[in-house]
Parts: structure tokens; C-alpha cells; sequence
């Protein structure tokens, strides 16, 4: 049974689909699931000229009529999208914002070719019986990386609330690429996208409990609603993020801050401050703090002081010892998010408590 690797256009699948040597759902196949969301990122991708996981197929060939037939035994949802885009019955949608409102007739000629003329990477199982399919899975399967909860999420949820969290993950590259937030080798498994979600929930629910148990279950909580209900969140993400980066990137980049953890935390002080955030048991004792705003003077300041403490792990003595303690504890616990909350509100708020 060779195995083939070879690479064919958009317009050779439509071919063979039109000739009926294409088989799309043989019994080892599921049926059509994938959302609109997910055809159109496809087909995006493809626009864009932008790299796809490979098709397998098991390749018969047919000596008697000197013909060939091509059963996808991986990748057919993939091939569904293309085919039903180059139909004209799949209409882009936001998830393609430069080809937004488009169905393939409507794109230029040059963006039709472009379509047309997309590779797609493929390996062929030449006249492969089911158990030889089965076995080349198997072995692929030994081979993987055991996924992340992030990626298990990107795979498997294909609502709105997906989408919202990538969009903006990705529209905020600088977090991962230039300042190191989440660093590359986590962002490739997308762990990026869980600092996003916790976002995202702070915004909704108001600081608690994190971690990706969490960040999933806020996926499911929020899985049955559309776009309209996360483009606020999206709006006041985009807000502080700006704010943030605006007033504290080229002093702080390099410290605390610029972890995760407390990126988060600084995150959701800023937005609470500016009356972005509900109020949660994180954030119940400088409650009088909500909405008064955020003086940045004062603020480079006591963040610098913050940050020292840190490197210096005074946690017995300062101002700052309840922050660096919390700092060295389960990080994604209330426990240890409520102390260094509170301590970065008081650090950035324009307001003088009992005033």
C-alpha cells in the first residue's frame, strides 16, 4: 500500500466531484457537522492563501476502466466547505472580514482564481483495504502531542462565543508576539486564547475562579448566544487592553505585568476602575473603588513599587507583601486573585477611599 504525498487545486476536487469520483462519506466517515462559522474561516484561509491540514484519501485504482476514485477518509468536512462555497450556497460572513457578505460569484476575478488555484496538501493510500486505512491512523495517533484544553476547545466549539475569543486573540497579536504575554511556544497550542477567554469573563461575570475548567465551562455557559452579545465585551476588551498598553507598556513590559497572571490582573483593575466589570467576591471589599477611574501618574509609581517588591520577594515586610505572596500561589484561585486585585486597584484609582 503506497503513500503518496502530493498536493491538488481546488479545481481538480471540483472536477472530480462533477464526474463523481470524489466520495465524500464512506463508512468510516461522519456526516456533514461543521458549522457555518467553521466553513467560512476555511474558506478564508483559502482566500487569504494561508496553509490547511492535509486531505487523506484512499485512492482506488480501477484497471478494467482504466479510471480512478478517491474515498476522503480524512478531511471531508474541509472538501464539503470548498465545494459548497464554489456552489455559490455558502455566503462569507465576518469570520472573513475582507471578503465579508461574498459568495464566490460575487468575488473578483482575480479572487476567483486565487480560489481555484489553492493547493491542497494530500496523501494518497494507493488501493488501501480498511484495515491498512485503520492502521495508518493508528500510527498517526501514536505520534501526536496530547492536545491542550485550548486546543481541545478550538476543535470541538464552533459558536459565537469561539469565534469572539479567537477574533480578538488574534487582533491583539502584540500581547504574544512583540511582549511575550503568553509566549509562542504556548500561543501555537493556543493558550493564548484561554488569557483572552478570562477576559472575556471578567468583563461578563466579574473576577473569580480561572483556569481552563473554567474558561471551558464559561464556552458552554455562553455557547447558545450570537455575536450581538459579545461585541460590547469585545469593545471594552479592546478599551482597556489599548489603555493599558498605552500607559504601561514601555515601563512595565518586562516586569510582573507582563506575565499572564498579572496581565490579567491588571487588566480587569483597569476595567473596573472604569466601570467595565460587575462586582465579585475578588472584587467586594474596594467595591467603592468601581467606576472611579484610573490615575496613571500616581500609578507609575506604585506599579513600579509592585514590581520590585516582586523581584525582591519581600513578602514579609512592605506595602506589597500580600501581592508577592499571592503572586507564589495557585494563580487562577480567588484566593490568590482577590490580594493582588485589590492591591492594584488601590495602586491605579484616582480615588481616595471614604472621600
Amino acid at each position: 500500500m503506497p503513500s503518496i504525498p502530493q498536493t491538488y487545486t481546488v479545481s481538480d476536487f471540483i472536477e472530480w466531484h462533477a464526474k463523481k469520483k470524489l466520495v465524500l462519506a464512506p463508512e468510516f466517515q461522519r456526516g456533514s457537522v461543521w458549522s457555518p462559522s467553521a466553513k467560512v474561516f476555511l474558506i478564508d484561509t483559502i482566500l487569504n492563501d494561508l496553509p490547511m491540514p492535509q486531505v487523506y484519501f484512499r485512492t482506488k485504482l480501477i484497471p478494467q476502466s482504466q479510471t480512478t476514485v478517491r474515498e476522503v477518509v480524512d478531511g471531508q468536512q474541509r472538501l464539503r466547505a470548498v465545494l459548497e462555497f464554489a456552489s455559490g450556497n455558502l455566503k462569507l460572513s465576518s469570520k472573513s472580514p475582507n471578503f465579508k457578505g461574498k459568495s464566490y460569484r460575487d468575488l473578483s476575478v482575480e479572487d476567483q482564481e486565487q480560489f481555484l488555484a489553492y493547493r491542497i496538501p494530500v496523501v494518497q493510500l494507493v488501493n488501501a483495504d480498511d484495515a491498512e486505512v485503520l492502521e495508518v491512523f493508528a500510527r498517526l495517533n501514536s505520534y501526536s502531542v496530547k492536545v491542550t484544553p485550548a486546543e481541545l476547545r478550538h476543535a470541538e466549539v464552533s459558536e459565537p462565543v469561539k469565534w469572539a475569543i479567537y477574533d480578538a486573540a488574534r487582533h491583539w497579536s502584540v500581547l504574544w508576539g512583540d511582549l511575550q504575554v503568553v509566549s509562542t511556544r504556548e500561543t501555537v497550542r493556543l493558550k493564548h486564547t484561554t488569557l483572552i477567554a478570562e477576559m472575556f469573563m471578567a468583563l461578563d461575570q466579574g473576577l473569580g475562579d480561572g483556569g481552563e475548567v473554567q474558561v471551558t465551562r464559561y464556552y458552554k455557559l455562553r455557547s447558545k448566544e450570537g455575536e450581538d452579545y459579545f461585541s460590547p465585551l469585545r469593545a471594552r476588551l479592546d478599551t482597556v487592553v489599548s489603555e493599558v498598553l498605552e500607559h504601561t507598556r514601555s515601563e512595565f513590559s518586562k516586569t510582573t505585568f507582563y506575565d499572564a497572571p498579572n496581565f490579567l490582573i491588571l487588566f480587569a483593575a483597569v476595567a473596573f476602575l472604569k466601570g467595565y466589570m460587575p462586582t465579585s467576591k475578588v472584587s467586594e471589599a474596594v467595591i467603592e473603588f468601581s467606576g472611579k477611574g484610573i490615575n496613571w501618574e500616581k500609578a507609575s509609581g506604585n506599579l513600579s513599587a509592585i514590581a520590585q517588591a516582586v523581584d525582591d520577594e519581600t513578602e514579609d515586610q512592605g506595602p506589597y507583601s500580600q501581592f508577592v505572596t499571592a503572586t507564589k500561589s495557585t494563580l487562577h484561585r480567588v484566593s490568590s486573585r482577590k490580594p493582588r486585585f485589590e492591591v492594584v486597584v488601590r495602586a491605579i484609582s484616582g480615588y481616595v477611599a471614604g472621600t
